[in-house]
């Protein structure tokens, strides 16, 4: 049984495991790298001479959670089997992007752009002009960048935006743009209850409400007490 082969059957196992207790993995994105590539397009052409291979019209690029759409797809295969796919969008469109990020249940990474690179060895994506990334728990934003280039490494959770197409920022070229979000709500001041307590406040120790003075007022005087024994006379 080989290492790679062992490794295999220990994460099967494992995850089996987790299944069994009732237990999701929370890393579950870092097993991408594990998963096929499968791509559907509405056509294809090999050249091997080249390791090049072209997929054209409606291409849908799965692999795990790393989910990306495009018009047209062109990988090139290197001497050791490694996979960089160059993903274009037709004019008017742009190429869709979205994986599960690390470090929790539902954090995801959604980003579009003209033309999108993916180098399947190193797991790092790259977009192109009208770029743009947002990070999301759940379906709430939490960071969102913009830019002519961005890329990302989805397996520290890196990125990068610059104001050039090579990469690298140069003064004058342009501007970035970010917007953060707050993480958390702020609480909301219950009206009814501000106003019970400011009812409570104005009222001054000892005193009776207005409406219980009245009563007391209206309420008619008691007879004198009659003398005991006058009814015998």
């Amino acid at each position: 049984m080989t290492i790679m082969t062992k490794s295999l059957c220990l994460s099967a196992m494992s995850g089996l495991l987790l299944l069994a207790l009732g237990l999701t993995p929370v890393y579950a994105e870092k097993a991408d790298s594990l998963q096929p590539l499968s791509i559907r397009s509405e056509s294809q052409t090999y050249d091997g001479n080249k390791k090049v291979t072209v997929y054209m019209g409606a291409v849908h690029m799965v692999k795990g959670t790393l989910i990306i759409n495009a018009d047209r797809l062109e990988v090139v295969e290197d001497a050791n089997g490694g996979k960089v796919g160059t993903l274009f969008s037709n004019p008017g469109k742009l190429v869709t992007y979205r994986q599960k990020r690390d470090g929790g249940p539902d954090l995801w990474a959604e980003g579009e752009a003209d033309k999108v690179v993916y180098d399947d060895t190193l797991e790092l994506i790259k977009l192109f002009n009208n770029a743009k990334l947002v990070l999301l728990d759940g379906k709430k934003r939490t960071h969102e960048s913009s830019g002519i280039y961005i890329s990302y490494d989805s397996r520290t959770d890196f990125m990068q935006v610059h104001n050039t197409l090579e990469g690298v920022s140069t003064p004058g070229a342009g501007y970035t743009n970010a917007v953060i979000y707050p993480t958390e709500d702020k609480p909301k001041s219950d009206a009814k209850s501000d106003t019970k307590a400011d009812t409570k406040s104005t009222t001054q120790p000892g005193t009776k409400p207005a409406a219980a003075a009245k009563s007391t007022a209206d309420k008619p005087a008691a007879a004198p007490a009659k003398p005991q024994g006058a009814g015998n006379e």
